[in-house]
C-alpha cells in the first residue's frame, strides 16, 4: 500500500445528509444509502490507492427504550446494511468498529419525559489505532483523512513523526482548524460536489 483513505463513516454521512437535506433531495439521515465516494477522491486518490470507510460494527440496544427506538435501531440496521453493499460493490473496504449505543440527550423536568438518541462509540479509537500502527509498519506513505474529529490528532501527530504524508479533507466552511494545520495539504468539499456525487450513485 501506498496511499491508504481513511474514513469517518458516521461523521461524513452526518455531514453529507446535512447537505442533501437542505437540497431536499433526502428527507432523513438513514435516507443515506450510496454516494460516489471515489469522485469525492478524485483529486486525491487513484485506483491504486485502498478506501477504508470506518463504522459501527454493532448496534447496542436491548428494547428497554420503547418502541421508537426498537424502531429507529431496526431503520439504522437496514440502512447501513444497503450502504454496505453498495461500498462492497465499489471496492470500497467497510471497518467496522466500536457500537452505536443508546444515550439520554434530554430529560424534561416537568412531564419526567426522556429523549433517547443514538451515540456511535468506538469508531474514532479504532480508525486512530489503524492510522498509528500502519505508519509505524512502514505500509504506507500517504494518508488521506475525511474527518474533522480533534480526537485523532495525537494520532496524526505520530504519523507526521514518521514522515508520511497527510491529506485532509474538508467541508467547505466546516473545517477544523488544528487538523488543517497539521495536515501537508488540505482539500475542500463544495456542496454542489456533494450533490453530485449523490446523484451519480443513483444511476
Amino acid at each position: 500500500m501506498s496511499t491508504v483513505v481513511y474514513i469517518d463513516g458516521q461523521n461524513f454521512l452526518y455531514k453529507v445528509a446535512e447537505i442533501l437535506q437542505n437540497a431536499n433531495l433526502i428527507s432523513d439521515k438513514q435516507d443515506l444509502v450510496s454516494i460516489d465516494i471515489k469522485s469525492l477522491l478524485s483529486n486525491l486518490a487513484d485506483d491504486s490507492s485502498e478506501i477504508r470507510y470506518y463504522g459501527v460494527k454493532r448496534i447496542c440496544h436491548n428494547g428497554k427504550y420503547g418502541k421508537e427506538i426498537s424502531d429507529k435501531a431496526i431503520r439504522f440496521s437496514d440502512s447501513l446494511r444497503r450502504f454496505k453493499n453498495y461500498l462492497a460493490q465499489n471496492n470500497i473496504k467497510y471497518i467496522p468498529k466500536g457500537s452505536l449505543k443508546v444515550r439520554i440527550t434530554d430529560e424534561c423536568k416537568n412531564c419526567g419525559y426522556i429523549d433517547y438518541k443514538f451515540q456511535e462509540k468506538g469508531v474514532d479509537v479504532g480508525l486512530a489505532v489503524d492510522l498509528v500502527r500502519d505508519a509505524l509498519e512502514n505500509s504506507i506513505k500517504h494518508i488521506i483523512l475525511l474527518s474533522s474529529d480533534t480526537d485523532l490528532l495525537p494520532a496524526l501527530q505520530i504519523i507526521k513523526e514518521k514522515h508520511v504524508k497527510l491529506s485532509y479533507i474538508a467541508f467547505k466552511n466546516q473545517a477544523t482548524i488544528s487538523l488543517a494545520k497539521i495536515a501537508d495539504q488540505v482539500l475542500y468539499l463544495e456542496k454542489q460536489q456533494i450533490i453530485d456525487a449523490y446523484l451519480d450513485s443513483l444511476n
